[in-house]
C-alpha cells in the first residue's frame, strides 16, 4: 500500500494528545507536524521519528514582515531568517524530480551547510530577540525549540522540507467550513471528513475529483447490492475510462 497516496481526514473535537495517540496508534516511521506538543507522547510511545516543518518557522518570521512592526530590529532579525532559510527553499526546488538517493547527497553538500550557518545565526540573535520581545522573541522560540527536528529531513531523500502537502489538501476544507450548515453538529464535522478524505485522495492519484465521485457514486450501489468488494472503487484502482486524470 506504501506505493499509493492516501489522504485521510479525521475529525477530533480536541486537539488533546489522547486524540493524536488514537489516531496514530500501531503506527511507526516517519512524522511530520507543525510545533503542536500533543504528538510528543505518541511519538515517544511508538518510537516515531518526529520531524518539523520549515514552513511553519518561516510563517512566524514572514508574519512579522507582512505585519510593518515599527521595530526595524525585529523586521531586520526577520528578513534575515527569511532569506536563509529560502536558501533551502531553492535548493528543494533545484532537486524536486530526483531520486530520493539523490537528494540525500545533495542535501548533505548543499543543505547541512546552511543549515549549521543558521544554527550559529539562531546561537548569536537569540537572547537579543528575547530583549525584543514580541512576534520576534516567540519566532526565535518556536525556530530554537523546533531545529533538532528541522533538521530531520536532511537524513533521508524521502522526507521533504515540509508539510505543506498536507496543507494543501486541508485547505479546502477551512475555507468552506463557515458554509456548511451541518458542519455544526459532530455528525456533520465527521462527515466532512469522509468526503474530504475520498476527494483529496483521488486528486493525489490523479483523478479529477468530481468524475472520480459521480463514477463511484454510480458503481458503488451494484458493488453493494452482489456483494463485491468495493476495493475495486479505489483511486488506485479505477480504470482510467471515463475519468478524467489531473496532469
Amino acid at each position: 500500500m506504501d506505493k499509493y497516496k492516501i489522504v485521510y481526514m479525521h475529525y477530533a473535537n480536541n486537539r488533546s494528545a489522547v486524540a493524536a495517540t488514537a489516531l496514530l496508534e500501531g503506527f511507526s516511521g516517519f512524522l511530520q507536524t507543525d510545533g503542536y506538543a500533543g504528538y510528543n507522547d505518541v511519538v515517544k510511545t511508538n518510537d516515531m521519528t518526529h520531524l518539523a516543518c520549515w514552513a511553519h518557522a518561516r510563517r512566524k518570521f514572514a508574519d512579522i514582515v507582512k505585519s510593518g512592526v515599527s521595530d526595524p530590529q525585529s523586521k531586520s532579525y526577520a528578513q534575515e531568517a527569511i532569506t536563509l532559510i529560502q536558501k533551502l527553499y531553492k535548493i528543494e526546488k533545484e532537486i524536486k524530480d530526483d531520486p530520493p538517493d539523490k537528494k540525500l547527497i545533495i542535501r548533505k553538500e548543499k543543505s547541512q551547510p546552511i543549515i549549521n550557518t543558521i544554527r550559529e545565526w539562531i546561537n548569536t540573535k537569540f537572547y537579543k530577540a528575547q530583549e525584543l520581545g514580541g512576534a520576534i522573541a516567540k519566532a526565535f522560540v518556536y525556530l530554537n525549540n523546533q531545529f533538532p527536528k528541522l533538521k530531520v529531513y536532511l537524513t533521508d531523500g524521502r522526507l521533504n522540507i515540509d508539510n505543506n502537502g498536507a496543507e494543501n489538501h486541508i485547505r479546502p476544507m477551512v475555507l468552506g467550513r463557515k458554509n456548511w450548515l451541518f458542519a455544526t453538529s459532530v455528525k456533520g464535522a465527521e462527515a466532512i471528513a469522509t468526503w474530504y478524505t475520498i476527494i483529496e485522495t483521488a486528486k493525489a492519484n490523479g483523478l479529477e475529483p468530481y468524475h472520480y465521485l459521480k463514477y463511484l457514486m454510480t458503481e458503488f450501489p451494484y458493488y453493494q447490492r452482489d456483494g463485491r468488494d468495493i476495493e475495486a472503487l479505489l483511486p488506485w484502482n479505477v480504470s482510467a475510462d471515463g475519468i478524467v486524470r489531473i496532469s
